[in-house]
């Protein structure tokens, strides 16, 4: 139960460790944190064959969606830019399968892709292309992303830009 909080403490509610350490100390409870990180290592070591099973499930889909956001990642000494990539399976394999990267480099998507074959919905970000070379995987680009350059484009050409935005909102 201790676990099973403290793990729901750090990602449902964003609790960072040191936090939840305090929070225990107040209550009279001496955990240390550096107990609390093994604890975190080791559930993610038991969550690992259910992640490996979504992932395989995920990897069958006709469509795969995915997108990548930056998360400051603790280092020796200071902070630095790291990556959660999301990977959304279609209606028939409907998980979301996070992986994790220290940088954006096209290894990370392409090992988590790899056997992949089928439709990839994503932004432009070259790291793809060597993904899609292969034949087996085709690009679809993200509406999303194309909308948003017209949405920039509104002061600089305000004519094209809203008949642009109003041809995407009839397709959404």
């Amino acid at each position: 139960g201790l676990l099973a909080h403290t793990v729901l403490g750090k990602y449902g509610d964003h609790l960072p460790l040191y936090r939840q350490e305090d929070i225990l100390a107040r209550h009279g409870v001496v955990i240390r944190r550096s107990t609390v990180c093994d604890w975190m290592a080791a559930a993610a070591e038991l969550a690992r064959p259910l992640w490996e099973l979504m992932r395989a499930q995920v990897l069958q889909s006709r469509v795969i969606h995915t997108d990548d956001t930056t998360i400051r990642m603790l280092a020796a000494e200071k902070t630095r830019t790291a990556r959660f990539w999301v990977y959304i399976g279609d209606a028939a394999h409907s998980y979301s399968v996070y992986d994790f990267t220290e940088d954006r480099s096209r290894d990370g998507p392409a090992k988590f892709l790899d056997g992949f074959s089928g439709f990839l919905q994503a932004d432009a970000y070259g790291g793809y292309d060597g993904i899609y070379a292969n034949g087996k995987v085709t690009e679809v680009a993200c509406f999303a992303h194309c909308r948003r350059y017209w949405w920039e484009a509104r002061d600089t050409d305000s004519h094209r830009a809203h008949e642009a935005l109003s041809y995407i909102g009839r397709l959404y």
